[in-house]
């Protein structure tokens, strides 16, 4: 059976049965969500109006941390939590989530105590860590670790550990595992009403399938609102005077090639032009550079950065490295909008806190928003909590996904690398990022004889068959953009491999040509855009 036969026979499902939980936005918190409460023997829906992880949740900084700069907010309980919750994902998906060393750089000479007060305390929060305290290192070891680091006045630096991750990847990778243990999900469907008792509590919502153009009609115990940036509307389509409780922001990432920064180990800005901390951290074999707090408006499904950002993160950037950095030299560009609860002055988000927050309506309609990717699970856990209380659901089990590991984990150690590389005769680059990206089950995706897309690129035909059958892909952006990051990390290379990767894709799903074309277009279109934001 492909994918679309089966997706049609989910959608049947969702018709013909009673739900517990119904979670509408499938990102992080939907996804958790789903994952958590399907363990613990629920029967869960979950739907998502695009790609699963398309907004926020595939548009982070890629990192899984405390959060450094909330010292200074003395948000103490927040890092903790995201300490712990690191220690955790670090144990459950160690394939997709990673340490990853930092360098705080300084360049007077009461710097290096003063941080290392900081981070000090950060070290007591985090408790028995799997990555190393902080220490402080000399000028040229700064140096040796961060070598495009600007050397006129460096006194040396401070060294520390957080953990990074690919966000896109744990999303789809926590859908599929809510799948596997139960849950029916649907991505590219849309709630178009609320289904309402003869007292105004929700029963359910209708959603309209965007493939089969068919709508449904969907009944739930209880339903959760999880969709990020889009929470207000969903709020306002249950009440239309709802008030709106979202300050969104707008945070880009600038990508550029190694050899052009080239670095050993991340590096952490700690005072930029408007407050915040900006990171450089190697990823995926690029280096990115991020990211900024822009207040906005008007809520894009496909944000583009603003040329005030752009030239914000170059200016940033080039402040503390001697390798200048120019438009030209960037490779890729993304942009994601936070959605963070309001609690005040809407045109000051970076000092907006980035805890989670649960509304309930009068009708029963239970948002989650705020929160980071670090603290997911937790949050998932919390929701669930609530879900079951509001729902008044019958009591199962307690949650246990503080010990789930994600697929992938199984079979995942320091040796796969090299095993693959042996396996089928790759380039270490290659064998590094199949193993980052699927862990144990890499023999399982690739068989004995994969085939590249093309050749040299190390991109492979069995993977796409692999994002179809197990990870919901339905579009060629689903694949450049959030199954592979190739869209993230390398515009021309995603254009150079739109054309093989369409065709394979297009076997797969049993498009017809229009469809086909249609989404090509629509990748090309898209970095297209991309491309004129940085020219």
């Amino acid at each position: 059976m492909n994918h679309l036969d089966e997706r049609k026979q989910t959608l049947k499902q969702l018709e013909s049965t009673q739900y517990d939980i119904l979670i509408l936005g499938g990102g992080a918190t939907g996804s958790g969500t789903a994952l958590d409460a399907s363990l613990r023997g629920y029967k869960v829906a979950l739907l998502e109006k695009a790609d699963f992880s398309q907004g926020t949740s595939s548009r982070s900084t890629k990192l899984i941390h405390g959060g450094v700069r909330y010292l200074a907010q003395f948000h103490f309980k927040l890092i903790y939590e995201a300490l712990s919750e690191r220690k955790r994902l670090l144990i459950n998906a160690p394939h997709l989530v990673k340490p990853l060393q930092f360098v705080l750089p300084t360049y007077v000479w009461w710097e290096k105590p003063f941080y290392s007060i900081g981070l000090t305390m950060y070290d007591l929060l985090a408790g028995k860590s799997i990555v190393p305290g902080h220490e402080r290192i000399s000028k040229a070891t700064a140096l040796d670790y961060f070598a495009s680091l600007k050397k006129q006045n460096l006194k040396g630096g401070i060294s520390y550990y957080d953990a990074q991750f690919n966000d896109a990847r744990l999303n789809v990778t926590t859908v599929r595992a809510a799948k596997e243990n139960g849950a029916d999900v649907v991505s590219r469907i849309e709630v178009t009403n609320f289904l309402k008792d003869a007292n105004g509590k929700i029963i359910g919502v209708t959603a309209k399938d965007a493939i089969t153009k068919k709508v449904v009609s969907i009944k739930a115990k209880v339903v959760a609102n999880t969709t990020g940036v889009w929470i207000d509307s969903l709020r306002k389509l249950d009440d239309p005077k709802a008030e709106n409780v979202l300050a969104p922001s707008q945070g880009i990432h600038l990508v550029f090639d190694k050899e052009k920064l080239p670095c050993r180990t991340a590096m952490i800005i700690p005072k930029t032009a408007d407050g915040r901390v900006v990171f450089v951290i190697p990823w995926e074999g690029k280096v990115l550079l991020g990211t900024t707090d822009t207040p906005i408006q008007k809520i894009d499904d496909e944000p583009l950065p603003l040329q005030s950002e752009v030239e914000f993160l170059l200016k940033t950037g080039n402040e503390y490295l001697d390798t200048k950095l120019t438009k030209a030299d960037i490779e890729s560009v993304f942009s994601g909008l936070r959605p963070l609860i309001s609690t005040g002055d809407k045109k000051d988000t970076k000092s907006i806190s980035r805890e989670e927050a649960i509304l309930v309506s009068d009708s029963g309609l239970v948002t989650m928003s705020g929160g980071k990717w670090s603290t997911f699970r937790k949050m998932a856990e919390d929701l669930t909590d609530k879900l079951i209380s509001v729902g008044n659901l019958t009591s199962k089990m307690k949650c246990f996904t503080a010990s789930f590991a994600f697929p992938g984990a199984d079979g995942y150690s320091k040796h796969l690398v090299a095993k693959i590389q042996t396996m089928y005769d790759l380039p270490y680059e290659t064998a590094v990022r199949l193993s980052d990206a699927y862990g144990g089950e890499v023999p399982l995706i690739l068989g004995k004889k994969p085939k590249e897309i093309k050749k040299g690129s190390g991109y492979f035909a069995e993977e796409i068959k692999h994002f179809v059958k197990k990870e919901f892909a339905l579009s060629l952006s689903d694949v450049m953009a959030r199954r592979w990051r190739i869209l993230f990390l390398d515009l021309n290379l995603a254009e150079s491999l739109a054309m093989q990767t369409n065709n394979i894709l297009a076997k797969e799903l049993g498009w017809k040509e229009t469809e086909k074309k249609s989404s090509l277009n629509e990748l090309l279109k898209h970095i297209k855009d991309l491309k004129k934001t940085i020219a």
